[in-house]
């Protein structure tokens, strides 16, 4: 963007000192004198007046004075360069320089409060996992050799408002992956028009968002079930967004802050998962931070057909990045419960049959209604395409001769005459 607002500046600038120092060309008259028939000759000065006339009048330059076309550009260079009136240049230049600084500005904002939050993440994420960065170069044995690390080790610029984290290492958990999307600072266009867009379709104001992706490991073989803490103010917009989570039901708890709620697929899931250290006393002061995180079996995406209706373990939370210090340090903590939340699940995700058996038959219930909108899809393409071979074959016929006509349409009635026969034989 800065390179088609830096490439129309230049563009505007030669213009500019193009009518600037365009010269004034003079074509003599008497050159064509010999080919012109002595009626036709106009007198020099009434073309140099028309031409003066029009060039005023079709042309107007922008320039300081009374100055005409011809009048302009007798002056002498330096002279047109005073007289001209840049003002157009001046605010082209103006809009263009106040947009780069934004843009430069806005990168620093975000690059800042990004490092800032990644920072402060590192110190627990060392405690959770073995490694915190990209590659084993990342890993640091002293809390000083982490600090003195460079921060690209840890923390991935993947575009102007996208970062990336990754850590691994850690016994239940495979690895972990953290996305960070900030708003577009660097763009007041496309920052607006995100707010005005928001306004518009009811949904919440956009924001700096921090997604938290665990992959628990291979080996776990806990059951499979939903379980989501959800914030109050984003209830709709989680249920209508995640698969996973519109198959739970809603419950409050007195247990959790009443700026949260719970959904689960049974509240003894609730229960027992409510028992996990710290993670109660971690969803305090959250209210702004935490969107919602899940512990599900379940796909994100609703699945269009059965084959996609694989099981896949996974937990994934979504926060608001904030920089103030009480958000930083409360966001640390529950980051640090959840990723607990996962031992403890892989220890004890073991529940009584019956849970076991209600949880297996909303799975197989939504596979069935998978396998038959599959059915459905296949039987209607199959008399779509059977209603036009008879279309056709009705066609095939009208062209022939009225006795072939005959003898064809008998050789329907037999077919729909066996056709029948058979079906009563089947019943019988």
């Amino acid at each position: 963007m800065t390179r088609v607002f830096s490439t129309f500046a230049g563009l505007g600038a030669l213009a500019a000192f193009a009518l600037v120092l365009t010269p004034t060309v003079v074509c003599a008259q008497d050159d064509f004198a010999a080919f012109t028939p002595a009626a036709d000759i106009v007198s020099s000065a009434a073309v140099a007046a028309a031409a003066e006339s029009a060039s005023v009048s079709s042309f107007p330059l922008p320039v300081r004075g009374n100055l005409s076309a011809e009048q302009f550009y007798k002056l002498p260079i330096y002279r047109r360069l005073l007289v001209y009136n840049w003002m157009n240049e001046f605010s082209f230049f103006a809009v263009v320089t106040a947009f780069l600084l934004a843009h430069f500005i806005g990168s620093y904002y975000n690059r800042r409060r990004v490092t800032k939050w990644a920072k402060a993440m590192v110190p627990m994420l060392r405690e959770q996992f073995y490694q915190v960065g990209f590659d084993a170069s990342a890993v640091a044995e002293t809390e000083a050799a982490y600090a003195s690390m460079p921060v690209n080790k840890f923390l991935k610029r993947l575009g102007p408002v996208d970062y990336a984290m990754y850590a691994t290492g850690r016994l239940n958990a495979y690895c972990l992956h953290i996305k960070i999307t900030l708003l577009p600072w660097h763009n007041p266009v496309l920052l607006a028009f995100d707010y005005i867009f928001s306004f518009f379709l009811s949904t919440p104001f956009p924001s700096d968002r921090v997604e938290i992706l665990i992959s628990p490991s291979s080996g776990d073989t806990y059951d499979g079930f939903v379980f989501s803490i959800v914030n109050k103010n984003y209830m709709k917009s989680v249920r209508d967004s995640n698969y996973d989570i519109s198959l739970t039901r809603t419950t409050d708890s007195a247990k959790i802050p009443q700026t949260f709620t719970i959904m689960s697929e049974a509240a003894e899931i609730s229960d027992q998962l409510l028992t996990t250290p710290d993670l109660v006393s971690s969803l305090s002061g959250l209210s702004n931070v935490l969107e919602y995180f899940v512990i599900s079996d379940l796909p994100p995406d609703r699945p269009k057909t059965s084959e996609e209706y694989v099981p896949h373990k996974r937990a994934h939370m979504v926060l608001h990045l904030s920089t103030s210090a009480d958000d930083l340090a409360a966001t640390s903590k529950i980051i640090a419960a959840f990723i607990g939340l996962i031992d403890f699940v892989s220890a004890k995700g073991k529940f009584r049959s019956e849970i076991t058996r209600k949880l297996t038959a909303t799975r197989t219930e939504e596979k069935n209604k998978l396998k038959k909108a599959e059915e459905d899809a296949r039987a209607e393409e199959t008399a779509k395409v059977k209603a036009q071979e008879k279309k056709a074959a009705k066609q095939a016929i009208s062209k022939l001769s009225p006795q072939e006509q005959r003898k064809a349409q008998a050789k329907e009635r037999e077919k729909e005459l066996r056709r029948v026969r058979a079906k009563q034989t089947r019943r019988a």
